[in-house]
C-alpha cells in the first residue's frame, strides 16, 4: 500500500469515526460482577481486534473510580503498557485546541463570528468565493470549506521538520509552495456545507498563538495542561522521553509490525500524546461545567456552547466536539485515528460517566468503550446532581441569606452538603441529610457585586456529584441616599430609599476652606433607618470664608455614599455655592 493511499484510509477515520457511532446498534449489555471480569472481556477484545496494547480509564463526575492497562507498549523492548503511557491521541487532540481557542473566546478577544482575516498575518480567501469571509465558528464546526489535500498533509517518523505555522501559509496564501486553488478548498461557499478539515484545526491553533501572542506550545501548557496535572503530554516527540510511549503498530500476516513514531505537518490537529490516566482530567474538566479540582478553566457557558449542536446540516456537531450514541447512550466526545493508534474519548452528560480508552493498533474501540459504561453504571452510584439552589437573587451586604437544594441518591446513602459562594469562600460539608432531604445553608456577602452559588453532594461512600447548576445573585450597598444643605448651620439628610431597614450606619462630615470655629470633622451614628423614612442632622458652626463639606455614609467598615458641596459660611448661615 503506498503513502498516499494509507493516508486516504487514515483520512477516512478520522472524518467517518466521529458519526459512524450513530449507526452501532445497542451492544449486548455485560454484567460484570468484578474486576477481574472486566479485565477478562477486555483481555478477549484486544486478542480478537489484534491490539497489541491498551490503556484506559473512567471517572463518575469527577471521581477517577477506575484505571487499568494491558499488553505491550513495545513489542521488541519487551515493555508493558502502564496507566502512564503515552499514546498518541489523534483526532481527539482537536478537543485541545478548541478548549485553548475558547478561552481566549470568553476572555473577549473575538467573537464566533468574527472573519479569522482580522487576526491573521496573511489572508485566507475561498478561490471560488473571495467575497465571503471564513470566520472562527466555520473551522470550529468544519464549514469553513478548507479541504484536507493529502497529496500535501504530510507526515514523516518523528517530528515534521515543517513548522505547523509555516506550512499552513504555505498552503493557504496563493504563491504558496502548497497552495492549490482547486484542491485545497472545497466546491461550497464556507457556512454552508460541511467537511472534515485537518487543515481548519491547525489554523485553529495557530490563531491560539496569534491572539495570545504565545507559541502554541506554550500556551496550552500554561492554561490547559498545568492546571489539569497533564504533566506529560506534548505536541512533539522531541518534548518528551520517547521511552515513555506506546510505539504504533499493524496487525500484518499474523505478526504486528512497529510504524516508528510518526510526525504530522498539521500538528494541532492531531499530534498530542498523552496518557489515558491524564487525559481522562481533561474529560472530567467537561464533565463538570469547565471546573477541575475547584478551578475555574472553561466557564460552564463556554462548555455548555461546546456541547451544543451548532450546524442545521450536521445536528451532531458542536464546536469540534460530536454528538453520537455508544450502546443506546447519548454521549459528546471525539474519536482519533492514525497510524498504529486509535483513541476514544466520551462521556454520557446524564450520568456524568466518562470514558477514555487508547490503544498502539488499528481496531475499531467502541465496544471496549460500551463496555466500559456498562462496568460504571454497576459500580455505586454517587448522588445525583442537586438542584439549582432556590433563594435571594439580591441582597444587600452584611445581610444573611439562607439558600436551599436537593438530591436524590439511588443507593439510598446518607449525603452531604458543600456550598461554593461565589466569592472565594466554600462551606464545610452539612450534614447527613437522608437522600431527597432539603438541605439549607446562609452567607453573609461583604462586598458588592454579581455571584454564583453552586452547590454539589457526597454520599456516605464519599461519591461526589458534579456542581449544581449556578443561581445567580447580586449583592449591594444598602439603599441609602444622602443630601447636604445650609441655612441655620449645616443640615445632612439621611434616606433609605430600599425596601429594607437599614442598620448600622455612621456618618462623617469634613470641612475644608474657610475660617470656621467649632470644629471641622464631626461624626456619629444611626441605628436604624426603615424603609422610606429619613434622619436630617444638624451641626452648628461659626465661621466665615468659602468651605467645601464632604459627608459620607458609612455600612461597618464601607463607603456607600459620597457628597460634596460648595458653601460660604457668614457667622452661623451658610449660604450653597453653584
Amino acid at each position: 500500500m503506498n503513502k498516499k493511499t494509507q493516508s486516504i484510509i487514515i483520512c477516512c477515520i478520522l472524518l467517518v469515526s466521529p458519526s459512524t457511532v450513530f449507526g452501532i446498534s445497542h451492544l449486548e449489555r455485560q454484567s460484570l460482577k468484578s474486576i477481574d471480569d472486566l479485565d477478562d472481556v477486555i483481555l478477549n477484545k484486544m486478542e480478537q481486534k489484534h491490539l497489541p496494547g491498551l490503556s484506559a480509564s473512567l471517572v463518575i463526575d469527577d471521581v477517577v473510580r477506575w484505571q487499568n492497562s494491558y499488553g505491550n507498549a513495545n513489542i521488541e523492548g519487551n515493555i508493558s503498557v502502564s496507566n502512564d503511557t503515552l499514546f498518541k491521541i489523534a483526532s481527539v487532540s482537536k478537543t485541545v485546541t478548541a478548549s485553548a481557542l475558547m478561552q481566549l473566546y470568553e476572555q473577549g478577544f473575538f467573537s464566533l463570528t468574527d472573519p479569522i482575516n482580522d487576526y491573521l498575518p496573511y489572508d485566507v480567501i475561498h478561490p471560488l468565493y473571495p467575497s465571503v469571509n471564513i470566520t472562527f465558528h466555520m473551522l470550529l464546526t468544519h464549514s469553513s470549506s478548507i479541504n484536507d489535500n493529502w497529496d500535501y498533509l504530510f507526515h514523516f517518523v518523528g517530528d515534521a521538520p515543517i513548522p505547523f505555522q509555516t506550512f499552513l501559509e504555505e498552503y493557504l496564501v496563493p504563491g504558496g509552495l502548497y497552495y492549490d486553488a482547486e484542491d485545497n478548498f472545497c466546491s461550497f461557499e464556507p457556512g454552508t456545507s460541511w467537511r472534515y478539515s485537518n487543515i481548519a484545526v491547525a489554523l485553529v491553533g495557530y490563531l491560539v498563538e496569534v491572539i495570545s501572542q504565545m507559541n502554541f506550545t506554550h500556551y496550552i501548557q500554561s492554561s490547559l495542561f498545568d492546571l489539569l496535572d497533564m504533566n506529560e503530554s506534548a505536541w512533539f516527540l522531541r518534548n518528551l522521553n520517547v521511552s515513555h510511549i506506546a510505539m504504533p503498530y499493524s496487525w500484518d500476516a499474523g505478526e504486528y509490525v512497529p510504524y516508528g513514531h510518526i510526525g504530522w505537518v498539521d500538528v494541532p490537529a492531531g499530534d498530542l500524546r498523552t496518557s489515558s490516566s491524564q487525559l481522562i482530567h481533561f474529560l472530567t474538566m467537561f464533565i463538570n461545567n469547565g471546573r477541575y479540582n475547584d478551578q475555574v478553566i472553561l466557564q460552564n457557558s463556554t462548555v455548555n456552547l461546546m456541547l451544543t449542536p451548532q450546524l442545521l446540516f450536521q445536528p451532531n456537531l458542536g464546536l469540534i466536539w460530536w454528538k453520537s450514541t455508544i450502546g443506546g447512550r447519548t454521549v459528546w466526545g471525539h474519536n482519533g485515528g492514525d497510524y498504529g493508534a486509535r483513541a476514544m474519548m466520551h462521556f454520557d452528560p446524564s450520568t456524568h460517566i466518562g470514558v477514555v480508552v487508547l490503544t498502539n493498533g488499528e481496531s475499531d474501540l467502541t465496544d471496549i468503550c460500551d463496555i466500559l459504561f456498562d462496568y460504571a453504571e454497576q459500580l455505586n452510584s454517587p448522588p445525583d446532581t442537586p438542584d439549582q439552589p432556590t433563594g435571594p437573587h439580591q441582597g444587600k451586604i452584611y445581610v444573611e441569606y439562607t439558600y436551599a437544594s436537593r438530591t436524590i441518591d439511588s443507593d439510598d446513602d446518607l449525603i452531604y452538603y458543600q456550598w461554593d459562594w461565589g466569592d472565594g469562600h466554600y462551606s464545610e460539608w452539612v450534614g447527613p441529610y437522608h437522600s431527597g432531604e432539603n438541605c439549607s445553608a446562609s452567607h453573609i456577602w461583604t462586598k458588592p457585586g454579581r455571584y454564583s452559588i453552586v452547590v454539589k453532594a457526597k454520599d456516605s461512600d464519599t461519591q461526589e456529584s458534579a456542581w449544581s447548576d449556578p443561581l445567580e445573585i447580586t449583592i449591594q450597598n444598602p439603599f441609602v441616599d444622602l443630601t447636604i444643605d445650609g441655612g441655620l448651620g449645616i443640615v445632612l439628610e439621611i434616606k433609605n430609599n430600599g425596601t429594607e431597614t437599614a442598620t448600622n450606619l455612621s456618618w462623617k462630615i469634613n470641612l475644608e476652606g474657610g475660617c470656621i470655629i467649632g470644629g471641622r470633622n464631626h461624626t456619629g451614628t444611626v441605628d436604624a433607618l426603615g424603609p422610606g423614612s429619613s434622619e436630617k442632622i444638624r451641626i452648628f458652626l461659626v465661621g466665615v470664608g468659602k468651605t467645601t463639606i464632604g459627608a459620607e455614609i458609612r455600612y461597618t467598615d464601607s463607603v456607600i455614599v459620597e457628597k460634596t458641596a460648595r458653601f460660604f459660611v457668614f457667622f452661623v448661615f451658610l449660604l450653597e455655592m453653584k
